[in-house]
């Protein structure tokens, strides 16, 4: 069991940002009273839940799609090796998706830079007809 300042600590997320999974349903803390102040325990799961929401992210899972994995297969069971495989297909599908996209903003954009960069060459020119 630590504090939130320990949890950040070990997984390099802020206390802000511990707080938001918190809310958003990522993670869950117990509550000890302490006198008057009241203090959320996170436990070493919520730990490891947090290292692989990180893991998540930096594979390109949104925090959304994270909670939903949450959701459906809680916090005590793992995801199926035939699911994870389902779930890996379907962000490369997207992924590829993007990187047309990008492709094609990228490709607009070096056109556009080229033309312009050809009108502002044409009219920098000495005109021949002016002395």
């Amino acid at each position: 069991i630590m504090l939130i300042g320990e949890l950040s600590r070990k997984t390099g997320l802020t206390k802000d940002t511990i707080r938001f999974y918190e809310k958003l349903g990522l993670i869950t803390a117990g509550e000890r009273q302490a006198g008057t102040r009241l203090y959320k325990e996170f436990s070493e799961e919520m730990l490891q839940r947090l290292l692989l929401i990180n893991q998540a992210k930096t594979l390109g899972f949104t925090l959304n799609e994270i909670k939903q994995f949450v959701e459906e297969w809680g916090s005590h069971s793992t995801i199926p090796e035939c699911e994870q495989i389902h779930i890996i297909e379907r962000k490369l599908k997207e992924i590829s998706q993007k990187m047309r996209q990008l492709a094609e903003v990228e490709s607009y954009l070096t056109a556009k830079l080229r033309h312009l960069k050809h009108e502002i060459d044409e009219t920098s020119l000495p005109n021949p007809n002016h002395p």
